[in-house]
């Protein structure tokens, strides 16, 4: 597979674009990037498991390591070019560029074949009739800018331990990255058939010699169209307003992927005194009424998932009432 680099207008082998400095010249950049793409007969797709799948499926880092080969080969397989992706313990996110909705679905579909046969291989049979994935258009701009970020932040809201930068098993971390993709491994085509087989589970090495492999993995700077990825955002600050200030855009996309949606504390804080604005005219959540604050923590834990402890520390309410509230 060749990954296609993006200029300004079209998309092409080669060629660095030139960088427009006013708002509107970036974002018509973004925009001639994506229209390009349409009229050219692509389409991009969400490939995810639903975040509410209990199993856990990626428990050592050999299994995460294997998932990211997975990826790199059944992307290859199938034609299909990944803008990023990310995986969690219990499901999968990828965002895809392909030639259509049957190509998005045989990616998965072997992906999943894929997993299926390592873990037989590990003696660890386990039931992925659940893991199950129907790829789910994305039409829009700005509707694209929201999942890549979507799934580029999936760890990092999870995890406090992470950043957006921090997680290996995903792309997330080389998105305006530069120094990330300047990480050194080595090439596959340098590797041994025997250590290709070992490295693939598989006899099949038919894979691109200029894969770069980190540790037991495809390194994601060799296998994901990033260049694409980037350049939907009209900059490196857009892209990141987005992963770390934007968060109201995501609740809805989390209810359409079956996903549970999750936010940081500092998120959350800023969640609360909009809600104290938007719905009490109100500018902290110290002035509201009892009756108001019922409300806020209803809203809190039905619409924004958030856990007792976070609630009771937001609205300086007792862990009990909550918990009494909220079993």
């Amino acid at each position: 597979m060749t990954l296609i680099f993006v200029d300004s207008m079209k998309t092409s082998i080669v060629g660095t674009p030139v960088s427009p400095r006013s708002f509107q010249e970036k974002e018509k950049r973004c925009r001639a990037i994506f229209d390009s793409l349409l009229w050219d007969g692509f389409s991009f797709w969400h490939v995810c498991t639903p975040g509410t799948f209990q199993h856990i499926i990626f428990e050592t880092p050999d299994d995460y390591e294997f998932g990211m080969v997975a990826a790199a080969t059944s992307a290859y397989d199938s034609k299909v070019r990944i803008i990023t992706f990310e995986l969690m313990s219990n499901h999968v996110h990828f965002i895809v560029q392909s030639n259509g909705k049957e190509d998005a679905q045989l990616f998965f579909n072997l992906y999943k074949k894929r997993l299926t046969r390592f873990f037989r291989e590990e003696k660890r049979i386990l039931d992925l009739s659940h893991f199950s994935s129907e790829p789910i258009a994305i039409e829009s701009l700005e509707s694209l800018r929201n999942q890549i970020v979507y799934t580029n932040r999936n760890n990092f809201v999870v995890d406090p331990d992470q950043t957006p930068f921090s997680f290996q098993y995903g792309a997330n971390s080389f998105y305006f990255n530069p120094i990330a993709k300047c990480i050194q491994g080595r090439q596959f085509g340098s590797l041994s058939q025997r250590a290709k087989m070992r490295l693939l589970h598989s006899k099949e090495t038919k894979y691109p010699d200029c894969y770069m492999v980190i540790g037991n993995y495809f390194a994601p700077y060799s296998f994901c169209d990033l260049a694409l990825g980037e350049g939907v955002f009209r900059d490196a600050r857009h892209y990141i307003y987005k992963l770390t200030r934007d968060v109201e855009s995501y609740k809805e996309l989390a209810a359409l992927l079956g996903d549970i949606d999750y936010y940081t504390d500092d998120e959350l804080v800023g969640i609360v005194y909009a809600l104290c604005k938007q719905r009490f005219n109100s500018d902290k959540p110290a002035l509201l009424t009892v009756s108001q604050k019922d409300e806020l923590v209803k809203v809190l834990h039905f619409e924004y998932h958030a856990d007792n402890r976070k609630i009771s520390r937001l609205l300086h309410i007792p862990l009990q009432v909550i918990n009494e509230r909220f079993p």
